[in-house]
C-alpha cells in the first residue's frame, strides 16, 4: 500500500500537479529512495518496506515564501491524507521539539513566541475538526503552517542571538571566520585586491578536471598565480576540494575507468599526491573531498565510498604529517539519494567517516539554494538550523566553505550553467531574490550558522558575478561593484573583529 494525499488550493482539489521534486522521506528526515506518482487528484507515495513514510516537495506558503517542506511520517492506509494538513503537523511538531532542545520552556523574554505558537496550534486543532470537509481544513491548515513557518524562522533566530552572545562570553570565536571562494580563472588584480583587503581567508577550488585536463597532462598555471599572490598576502589559504565526482570535476578521460574502482583509486591517489607535494608551502588546510556519498560519476558502493575517504586523508597526511584536512558533505539534506540508489544519504556517511578512525579534523560543509536543481531548492531558516544542530552532535569542527543563494529572480547567461537555472523555479524566501534580500538571506545565515558551537568559518561562494556558480551570486557585479551582501558583510566583519583580534587562528 501506499501514502496517499489531497492537495487543496483556494478551496478546490488540485487534479493537476507536478511531481518534480516530490521525494520519499523516512525517520529522521532522511530522504529515502521511494515512488512518487499523480492520479486522479491524488498523490502517491510509497517504497517496498511497509514503514511509516512522509514526503519533501515544494510548496508555495503564501507571503512568507516558497519552500521544500515535509510532511508528518505516515502509516499506509486506503483513505488519502489531507497533504495541508501533514504539512502543518510536522512544523508545528518540529517547533514543539526545538523548544525542548533548546531549553526555552522557562527562558524569559519568549512570551509573544508562546503566543504565537499557541495561535498557530489552536488553528491547526479547528483544522483537524474540520476533516469532514477537506478544503475548509486544508484552508486553516494552510493559515497555521505559515504562521508557523514565520514563528519557526523567528525563533531559530532568537536563538541564534542568544548563542552569540554566549560563544562572544566565552571566547569561543576562531580569528578567520569570513571568507570567499574565488574563481583561479580570473586573473584580475582589482579582484585580487578586494579579496585581500576584505576577506580572513581564501578558499581555491582545484577541479581535478581543470587541473588534469588530460591523463599526461597537468595545467596549474592559473593556481600557481593565484597561490603565490596570496603567499605575499600571508592570506590563509583553503584549497579544494580536490576530489569531487560529478560531471563538472572528474575530467573526461576517466570515463574509461567508470567500472575499474581499483584504476580509478590509483588515479585519484596519483592525483592528490602530486597536488599536495606542489602547494605544501602555502596551503593552511586541505578541502581533500567532497560530496562522496553523492557521488554522480562513479557508482562507488559504501565502504568504497569510506576507504576512499581514508586514502585521500591519508594521503595528504603521508606527504605533509601537520596538514589539516577537511572532508566536506554537499547537498546535506540529501535529495539526490532519492534518484540514486547507490547514493548514500549525507547524515550517515557524515556519522561513518567520524566514527571509522579518519584522521581528519573538520568537516566542510555546502550550503547553496536558489536554483531549480536537485539539492539546490530553497529552504527556509527553521530548516537550516535544525540541519546545523545535527553537525553538532558529530563532535568534529565545521567549516562553510560554500554558501550562496542568487542575486536576481531570472535566468543569469553569465553563470556556469549560461542562462540554464531560473530561481523562479526553485522556491523563494520571503519575496522574489534581488540583491537587497541576497543581503538579508546571508546575513541572517551567517548569524545562525555563527551561533553554533561546531561552525568555526564561513566562506560565500561567489567574490563577483563573473562565471559564477548561481544568477547574480557574488558579492561584487560583473564591473566589481559591491552589492548589498558585500556591504554587509563587511558589517558582519567589522563587528565580529573586536571580539576576535586576539583568539586562535583556525586556517
Amino acid at each position: 500500500m501506499a501514502v496517499k494525499f489531497e492537495i487543496y488550493r483556494d478551496g478546490q482539489q488540485v487534479r493537476e500537479f507536478k511531481i518534480d521534486g516530490v521525494v520519499v522521506v523516512g525517520a529522521e528526515s532522511v530522504i529515502i529512495p521511494g515512488k512518487i506518482t499523480f492520479t486522479n487528484g491524488v498523490l502517491s507515495a510509497q517504497r517496498t518496506e511497509d514503514s511509516a513514510i512522509g514526503i519533501s516537495l515544494l510548496w508555495d506558503a503564501g507571503d512568507i515564501g516558497m519552500f521544500c517542506l515535509e510532511t508528518t511520517r505516515l502509516s499506509h492506509r486506503a483513505q488519502p491524507y489531507i497533504l495541508n494538513v501533514e504539512l502543518a503537523r510536522f512544523r508545528l511538531m518540529k517547533i514543539m521539539q526545538k523548544y525542548e532542545d533548546w531549553n526555552l520552556f522557562d527562558f524569559p523574554g519568549l512570551e509573544d513566541h508562546f503566543r504565537a505558537f499557541n495561535q498557530a496550534q489552536a488553528l491547526f486543532a479547528e483544522a483537524l475538526a474540520n476533516l469532514h470537509q477537506p478544503a475548509e481544513a486544508a484552508r486553516l491548515a494552510d493559515q497555521a503552517l505559515a504562521m508557523a513557518i514565520d514563528l519557526s524562522e523567528k525563533l531559530a533566530l532568537t536563538h541564534s542571538e542568544l548563542l552569540i552572545r554566549q560563544r562572544r562570553t566565552r571566547g569561543q570565536f576562531v580569528r578567520h571566520i569570513f571568507g570567499c571562494q574565488i574563481d583561479p580563472g580570473i586573473q584580475n588584480e582589482r579582484y585580487r585586491e578586494i579579496l585581500g583587503k576584505n576577506f580572513d581567508y581564501a578558499v581555491v577550488p582545484m577541479p581535478w578536471r581543470d587541473i588534469q585536463p588530460q591523463a599526461d597532462r597537468f595545467e596549474t598555471t592559473a593556481a600557481d598565480g593565484w597561490l603565490e599572490n596570496l603567499r605575499r598576502l600571508r592570506m590563509p589559504v583553503i584549497a579544494g576540494p580536490l576530489v569531487r565526482l560529478d560531471d563538472n570535476s572528474v575530467p573526461d578521460w576517466m570515463v574509461l575507468y567508470e567500472e575499474d574502482y581499483e584504476a580509478f583509486r590509483e588515479l585519484v591517489y596519483s592525483y592528490v599526491t602530486r597536488v599536495a607535494k606542489r602547494y605544501h608551502r602555502i596551503v593552511s588546510i586541505w578541502n581533500v573531498a567532497a560530496g562522496l556519498s553523492a557521488n554522480r560519476t562513479f557508482r562507488l558502493n559504501f565502504d568504497q565510498m569510506i576507504e576512499l575517504t581514508r586514502m585521500l586523508v591519508t594521503q595528504i597526511k603521508n606527504v605533509l604529517p601537520e596538514a589539516r584536512t577537511l572532508v566536506t558533505i554537499a547537498h546535506p539534506f540529501g535529495e539526490y539519494h532519492a534518484e540514486r540508489a547507490h547514493t548514500v544519504a549525507p547524515l550517515l556517511y557524515a556519522d561513518m567517516v567520524s566514527q571509522t578512525g579518519i584522521n581528519f579534523e573538520a568537516f566542510g560543509l555546502e550550503i547553496e539554494m536558489g536554483v531549480p536543481q536537485t539539492g539546490y531548492f530553497t529552504r527556509d531558516l527553521f530548516q537550516l538550523s535544525c540541519l546545523l544542530d545535527k553537525f553538532n552532535t558529530l563532535g568534529r569542527p565545521v567549516f562553510l566553505t560554500a554558501v550562496c543563494v542568487p542575486g536576481r529572480n531570472n535566468a543569469d547567461p553569465g553563470d556556469r550553467s549560461r542562462g540554464q537555472l531560473d530561481p523562479q523555479l526553485a522556491g523563494r524566501w520571503h519575496r522574489q531574490w534581488d540583491p537587497a534580500l541576497q543581503a538579508e538571506w546571508m546575513e541572517a545565515v551567517y548569524q545562525l550558522a555563527l551561533s553554533k558551537p561546531c561552525v568555526e568559518s564561513i566562506a560565500w561562494s561567489n567574490l563577483a558575478d563573473i562565471h559564477q556558480s548561481m544568477p547574480a551570486g557574488g558579492l561584487l557585479d560583473d564591473l566589481l561593484q559591491p552589492k548589498p551582501a558585500f556591504v554587509r558583510l563587511q558589517e558582519m566583519r567589522k563587528n565580529f573583529a573586536t571580539y576576535t583580534s586576539n583568539r586562535r587562528a583556525n586556517v
